[in-house]
């Protein structure tokens, strides 16, 4: 009775291990993901998930040329194929768009065929919109299982997750979110925001919009550079 006792608390343990890993943002267990650089280092790499969306992203395009930083936008190509228009803008000012599927699934419930489908009907969406772009990805809600990597990979796609998030979804204000980075940078840190909903278009995320202006001004006071993936990746 025992053993049978202890077999049963491992294989609940081994089970929320495999849960917990399936979603935490720096697991490693169902392969090799990439979630920033080694603590210390003066790089920061701010990313955005769920867009395309009017008027935020276009509102922090504002933001982010004025103080000359690039940033990484993994978008939902149901998005991109609303407004491309919008994504040609994040494009053309020099920004890294990446592939977040074409309708936000948590893929860990999918099977190959719709994890497939879902990356491949993204990155058509996304050629549609802009032409070539990036090789990343990131998998909605962080959720990933060892058949999504290995089909990312499959079609050429780099997976790229997050070591810092601002929670923008439900902060109350900008200086909320800024404060909740704040609190976890160490220095080459991949930080989780968005410019968009994945619920639906025209999600309100103008606190995200201030909030990267705020976080823009501290910490390039404070001697770091801002980075795109790509540029962190070297």
């Amino acid at each position: 009775m025992l053993g049978l006792l202890i077999g049963v608390g491992a294989g609940a343990a081994s089970a929320c291990a495999l849960g917990y890993q399936s979603m935490a943002p720096t697991g490693q267990w169902y392969g090799r993901t990439f979630t920033g650089l080694p603590r210390g280092t003066k790089k920061l790499a701010l990313t955005y998930d769920d867009g395309p969306n009017d008027p935020h992203t276009l509102r922090l395009l504002e933001v982010l040329a004025r103080h000359n930083v690039r940033a990484t936008f993994f978008v939902i190509g149901r998005y991109a194929a609303l407004r491309p228009d919008i994504l040609r803008n994040v494009a053309s000012a020099g920004h890294i768009i990446g592939n977040h599927t074409f309708s936000h699934p948590l893929l860990i419930l999918k099977s190959a065929a719709e994890i497939t489908r879902q990356l491949e009907t993204c990155r058509r969406a996304l050629t549609d919109a802009v032409g070539e772009h990036s090789n990343l990805f990131r998998p909605p809600f962080g959720g990933r299982r060892r058949a999504v990597f290995q089909v990312a990979r499959k079609m050429g796609l780099q997976p790229v997750m997050w070591n810092v998030t601002g929670y923008d979804w439900s902060a109350p204000s900008a200086h909320d979110i800024e404060r909740k980075v704040q609190r976890q940078v160490r220095g080459g840190n991949v930080v989780l925001l968005h410019d968009g909903g994945h619920l639906h278009f025209g999600a309100d995320r103008s606190h995200t919009v201030i909030a990267t202006d705020y976080l823009i001004r501290r910490y390039q006071s404070e001697g770091y550079d801002f980075v795109t993936i790509p540029q962190m990746m070297l």
